[in-house]
């Protein structure tokens, strides 16, 4: 079940949130926060998510995975921060781990878009001419992932993950070209790109000391995970499509 909206203390706005209602830490009171670029993207000033549609590849996180638990754990530890106002949690039933993206609306670049279509394709129309070419595609049951580190120093805070083994590298590999070679994808970060599950994102930019903070709940749970999060073993890659950040399914 996810957890209920609460007050967003940035402006009075709503947040999803795994944590009770909180207040901006007291230096901050009275100041006025500088956004990231999250605002105006993703969501909106006050922290409510915002209308920004596309479709991607997932393995959802459901509650009967192992590795649930610990992620709902995880971000009601970090809804206790004195930082946590300027973060948007994501509700639990949006949990993923991105295996390929696809496209969005608002990101119509020839290295983010489908070679196939042009850029001035409908988003339904380019859902469509996806969901022909995923039919194509080999889905493998899943995968097995293991923790590599807490991402906390951009806008978005991710669990990162590493393929357990090498057999497992290859078959994440594999996928990804074969959907890249279906679909016409090969974003910029194609041979690269960081496996993760996203937590929340950062609305407004921290001061020094819930820096601080921040970076000691990162160790605090690196060093837990290191020990505890075991191996997450997916399930099988799905073709999704989202209207905001705070729900990914079968149908927009």
């Amino acid at each position: 079940m996810d957890h209920a909206n609460t007050n967003h203390p940035l402006t009075g706005g709503t947040q999803a949130d795994h944590s009770q209602a909180q207040t901006l830490p007291s230096e901050a009171v009275g100041q006025r926060r500088a956004f990231t670029k999250a605002v105006g993207r993703k969501f909106h000033e006050d922290g409510s998510v915002r209308y920004f549609p596309g479709n991607t590849i997932i393995c959802p996180i459901g509650p009967d995975n192992e590795v649930y638990a610990k992620l709902v754990k995880a971000a009601e530890r970090f809804g206790q921060l004195s930082c946590a106002p300027c973060f948007t949690m994501l509700p639990s039933s949006s949990y993923h781990m991105t295996v390929i993206q696809g496209v969005c609306e608002e990101d119509r670049k020839p290295q983010l878009w489908s070679s196939f279509l042009p850029l001035d394709v409908p988003l339904e129309a380019a859902d469509r001419f996806f969901r022909e070419k995923w039919q194509a595609v080999r889905v493998p049951d899943g995968f097995a992932m293991t923790f590599d580190y807490l991402h906390t120093d951009g806008v978005a805070l991710t669990v990162n993950l590493q393929p357990n083994t090498a057999a497992d590298a290859q078959s994440l590999r594999r996928f990804r070209d074969e959907v890249s070679e279906q679909f016409g994808l090969r974003f910029p970060d194609h041979d690269v790109y960081r496996f993760h599950i996203s937590l929340g994102y950062r609305i407004a930019e921290l001061t020094g000391r819930e820096e601080e903070e921040l970076l000691r709940f990162k160790q605090h749970m690196e060093a837990e995970w290191s020990e505890q999060f075991g191996v997450y073993r997916s399930a099988p890659p799905q073709l999704v499509f989202f209207k905001d950040m705070f729900k990914f399914a079968e149908t927009r």
